[in-house]
């Protein structure tokens, strides 16, 4: 199958911009086609702040996308609930990168892609989409809007994250005045430093490589909860920190 990537880049910036969703125009033939899409519309909005990766399982292939630039916001953080088609939230455990490495065809160690990163600490995804009945696309499409991300919100740090009990951790969502969610564990991959190893490999052989200052958030601990204009959230971890965003 023969489709016009570039059509498709075009499309997800001019969704960006304009703040107008658009239909898929194909579908896409392989994961190559998806990193294809993602990378032309990082290319054309300045270099990347991170990734954001997460697997279902723990042993599920993991699903990368870039964090675009300016994504990186501080909590607590406001953003215009009324400008955007949803709003999802998401809260995870991050990891900033401290080390470069290198883009270079050889892979890129569990110690080596471990050594390169500093302090861990609470996120929040926010999540929108560019794509117009979502909930009908093609996951491979949903992929290649950077799976839906809209921001990740930078909280607390979490400098001794080597030794955590990670299925033990007690993660909680506040919106408003409201607990919705207060639980033990909940990550599908279990174990987040799984995913962040694999995803600086990936960077590493297959993006231009990492860079320090860069984050890579391992997916949601809470499940994607949508809420409206005005909603204000918190996200913790018992014992580690918090994160805010008011929308």
């Amino acid at each position: 199958m023969t489709v016009d990537l570039s059509y498709a880049v075009n499309s997800l910036l001019q969704a960006r911009r304009s703040g107008t969703q658009v239909a898929p125009p194909f579908p896409l033939p392989d994961r190559s086609a998806v990193y294809a899409i993602q990378d032309g519309v990082a290319a054309a909005t300045g270099p990347v702040a991170g990734w954001k990766v997460g697997a279902r399982t723990p042993e599920a292939e993991p699903n990368p996308a870039p964090l675009l630039a300016g994504a990186l916001v501080p909590s607590p953080a406001r953003f215009d609930g009324r400008a955007m088609h949803m709003i999802g939230v998401e809260i995870e455990i991050s990891f900033h990168i401290a080390k470069d490495i290198a883009a270079r065809s050889a892979p890129v160690g569990r110690d080596e892609a471990l050594a390169a990163v500093g302090n861990a600490f609470v996120g929040m995804e926010v999540v929108d989409t560019r794509l117009a009945n979502f909930r009908e696309a093609d996951p491979e499409w949903l992929l290649a809007d950077n799976q839906m991300n809209h921001a990740l919100v930078v909280g607390d740090p979490i400098a001794s994250w080597r030794g955590l009990d990670w299925p033990n951790l007690q993660v909680k969502l506040v919106i408003d005045s409201g607990v919705v969610l207060d639980q033990k564990g909940g990550l599908g991959a279990v174990d987040p430093v799984r995913p962040l190893a694999w995803m600086i490999d990936h960077a590493v052989r297959q993006r231009g490589g990492i860079r320090a200052g860069q984050a890579i958030t391992t997916g949601s601990w809470t499940g994607l909860r949508y809420f409206p204009p005005g909603a204000r959230a918190r996200g913790e971890f018992a014992g580690l920190g918090a994160v805010e965003a008011t929308f």
